[in-house]
């Protein structure tokens, strides 16, 4: 009878949870029991100088009942509200709320212990917040007041309308952002009504919002547990990290990945051969003197974004327009000139994607000292990237230490000249363009502002910008590094100031939050085109006979269409897959294993445009030495090249790698055949079935299969995008990395700490002695279960049933 009334009573409260009858509801996702709330988390960065983001103090959980800022701020009892009186809570804000000013007023409300942490609600109609947007992104992005400020040429320019707070030290504040609007709305509801019954306490109302029919319902409560290291950490901190053993054991990875480059035209053929004595060292190989190769104009944006929520860096305005309007202009300069005829012009034009820009320009940067600034120094011996060719005239070369797996950069001639793209879906102006021109370099007397605002037209208007300042792009790069002797311009869809609506640099850059304007970036790419071509012809080559030579991008072009969806919806799509799958069996044909690591990460669905963690698994070079895997090599008792297996490797992610197969189309379709006809492309389904085309005829080229299954000449390279401040441990695995000894105190040195795999926010109503009743019956409940086994147990045995 007890056991009866046990069950009976527990089916009655677990009923009552289950009703939503009360008000606020107990259904989904408001359980008795703990459960697991979809958001994304809000992480620390560590840099040079401390900790940007959020946090928890330590592995325990942080608790608190959920309270709604706006609800408590905006009451007339808000004079009341203190740290006498305030329980421990969890701050529930409005994502237009979530701002720097708010934040440091919630602390300063809490008294810096009351606060247990702060969710973010998508904004939802039933919100009562302002929509006025503050991006989270500096005033002046990667300028005054970050950690990247000595990079940033004007960097007190004020470009955005953002607060810093993504730079915030948040220790002691766990975040998480809530996008399911349901979950959202169901959130806010609660979190006003309970500061709403809070602010009723205080005020000696003898009233309850959280009573009905006399039951009075607990407070809904949230635990984080997102713990990112402890207090005082730094990138130089966590790197160095000794366990209490005294052994080596760092706590974190550095951002980074590979960026992506490939110049239109022959490549040069690479300087002599291996130095003949067998072991693929080939240390004159490599000169310094770039004479007899042409100027290089290049073309490039960035390829990655960034937000207060990792996860949610959505770059639909700050990533993918830029992206795709540089893909589509390489598609167009490619298929109107050949390589002999680009062969023949005063410049050569490179297309280039540079990765990790919004943290520290780690791949501009690292790109332009390589080439140039002050040009790559090989500490070790300069060897064959796979040690089966080193007895080939042509072969790719490496360097084991610091590691670089393809030394082609070192065959470029002298960049002069950039056109930067930043942000041209969505314009300020209709059918304006802007041009911010660094007035400096080759073309410092404003030659190739004038191409491109020379490429006007009567329905769409190209015009000197009014800041007076460049934008942070990876210009700003080549401007700093060189001292201002080489410059460029940026195109843009802003003049003076990034267009408010574009949310910069924040999770609502999102084609879910702003319209992109197709047409403007079709348009775009159209002229970016003939102004690269204008440019590879020369100083004097008029924009008029550009704009005859290359048509208008149609909007609706296929390529075009099916690119777009890729980067502004679905990052596993089809066309990407293709590419970076076609890449990756490419390198596996060339491999003296016939093996690769596969394809990396894809952007997802919808797009993530964050810059990742930087080890082998996202990205990182690496070489093979007698089987064993090194992130860089200098030993001497196991010589790289005395085996032919020996070699290096990367795995890049699919963005990365499909931006490198697109090239290779776009760019390698201009060769001609041994009779100088332009080339009748060959079909394929591997490498293997290129093995025998006649139309790349530079020693240095090399016949692949494309993504779009068509035989095309290599034009593509990867290379490394890391701080400059961080380089590969030698001698030891990949993912394991030191400050370099060469560290000039410059560079931001972002790293990001290993997470817990149990990181997360839960939700539950703190039901007090409700849940102790309901404990006490489930054991009961339990117990009763168990006897009544035993006893059935025992029948059936009796009965030869079990």
């Amino acid at each position: 009878m007890v056991c009866r009334k046990s069950f009976l009573l527990l089916a009655a409260s677990l009923a009552q949870t289950r009703a939503g009858n009360g008000k606020p509801t107990l259904d989904y996702p408001f359980q008795t029991s703990f459960r697991k709330l979809p958001q994304t988390p809000c992480v620390s960065l560590f840099t040079r100088e401390g900790r940007a983001g959020c946090g928890a103090y330590s592995r325990e959980p942080m608790v608190g009942a959920l309270l709604s800022w706006s609800a408590l701020s905006q009451s007339n009892y808000y004079g009341r509200v203190s740290s006498s009186t305030l329980p421990n809570f969890i701050a529930v804000l409005d994502e237009y709320e979530y701002t720097s000013d708010n934040v440091d007023k919630i602390i300063a409300l809490s008294n810096g212990s009351l606060l247990q942490g702060i969710i973010v609600l998508n904004h939802t109609d039933s919100s009562e917040a302002s929509m006025y947007y503050t991006s989270p992104e500096s005033a002046s992005p990667r300028g005054q007041n970050t950690p990247s400020e000595n990079l940033t040429p004007n960097n007190d320019y004020a470009w955005n309308n953002g607060d810093g707070l993504m730079h915030k030290d948040m220790y002691g504040i766990p975040t998480g952002y809530v996008s399911d609007e349901d979950i959202a709305d169901y959130i806010d509801t609660a979190s006003r009504q309970q500061a709403e019954e809070y602010l009723i306490e205080i005020s000696d109302i003898e009233k309850s919002v959280f009573e009905e029919d006399g039951v009075k319902f607990p407070p809904i409560m949230a635990e984080f547990d997102l713990y990112m290291g402890p207090e005082g950490t730094d990138s130089k901190t966590c790197l160095n990290w000794t366990d209490a053993d005294g052994s080596w054991s760092p706590k974190c990875l550095p951002l980074g990945g590979n960026s992506i480059w490939a110049v239109a035209g022959s490549p040069y053929e690479r300087n002599g051969n291996g130095d003949g004595d067998g072991d693929g060292n080939a240390d004159e190989r490599r000169t310094e003197d770039a004479d007899g190769k042409k100027p290089i104009v290049m073309v490039s944006t960035n390829i990655d974004a960034t937000s207060m929520f990792h996860e949610d860096a959505r770059g639909a305005n700050t990533a993918a327009s830029n992206i795709l309007t540089v893909l589509m202009a390489a598609k167009m300069f490619g298929e109107t000139v050949t390589d002999q005829q680009l062969d023949q012009m005063e410049n050569k034009v490179m297309f280039s994607f540079f990765q990790g820009e919004n943290y520290g320009y780690m791949g501009s940067r690292s790109f332009f000292r390589d080439v140039a600034y002050p040009g790559f120094q090989c500490d070790s011996s300069t060897v064959t990237a796979i040690a089966k060719n080193k007895d080939d005239a042509d072969a790719k070369m490496a360097c084991l230490s610091p590691l670089r797996h393809d030394m082609d950069f070192e065959n470029l001639g002298d960049i002069v000249n950039m056109i930067s793209v930043d942000q041209v879906g969505i314009l300020g102006t209709n059918s304006t363009f802007y041009v911010h021109d660094s007035n400096s370099g080759y073309y410092s007397d404003g030659a190739l502002s004038g191409i491109l605002t020379g490429l006007s037209s009567d329905d769409w208007n190209i015009v000197a910008a009014s800041a007076g300042a460049i934008p942070p792009t990876p210009l700003s790069s080549l401007v700093n590094l060189s001292g201002g002797t080489v410059g460029g311009v940026v195109l843009a869809g802003y003049d003076a100031a990034f267009v408010d609506t574009s949310f910069y640099m924040s999770h609502s850059d999102s084609t879910k939050k702003v319209s992109i304007q197709m047409k403007s970036i079709a348009k775009a790419a159209t002229i970016v085109a003939r102004a690269a071509l204008a440019a590879a012809y020369g100083e004097y080559y008029e924009a008029g006979s550009a704009m005859d030579a290359i048509e208008d991008l149609d909007k609706d072009d296929e390529t075009f269409t099916t690119l777009a969806s890729c980067l502004f919806s679905n990052g596993s799509c089809e066309l990407l897959t293709n590419y970076a799958t076609m890449e990756n069996e490419n390198m596996k044909a060339v491999s003296a294993s016939e093996s690769s690591y596969g394809v990396g990460a894809s952007l997802g669905n919808p797009p993530n445009y964050y810059v990742s963690v930087f080890d082998w698994r996202n990205g990182q070079a690496f070489v093979q030495v007698d089987g064993v895997t090194y992130g860089s090599y200098n030993k001497e008792d196991k010589e790289y090249g005395a085996s032919d297996k020996d070699e290096f490797f990367i795995r890049p992610n699919m963005l990365e790698a499909s931006i490198h197969g697109l090239l290779n189309d776009f760019l390698g379709r201009g060769s001609v055949d041994s009779n100088g006809d332009t080339a009748d492309l060959k079909s394929c389904s591997s490498t293997k079935d290129c093995s025998n085309v006649n139309y790349c005829q530079s020693s240095s080229d090399q016949a692949i299969c494309s993504g779009s299954k068509v035989c095309v000449c290599s034009r593509s390279h990867y290379h490394v995008a890391l701080d400059e401040a961080i380089i590969p441990s030698q001698n030891n695995f990949t993912g394991v990395f030191v400050v370099s000894d060469d560290d000039e105190g410059v560079s931001p040195m972002y790293t990001e700490p290993y997470w817990d795999s149990g990181i997360g926010v839960r939700v539950y109503r703190d039901s007090g002695d409700t849940a102790t009743w309901t404990l006490a019956l489930g054991a009961s409940a339990a117990i009763c279960s168990v006897v009544a086994t035993y006893f059935m147990k025992s029948r059936l045995q009796k009965e030869k049933l079990y």
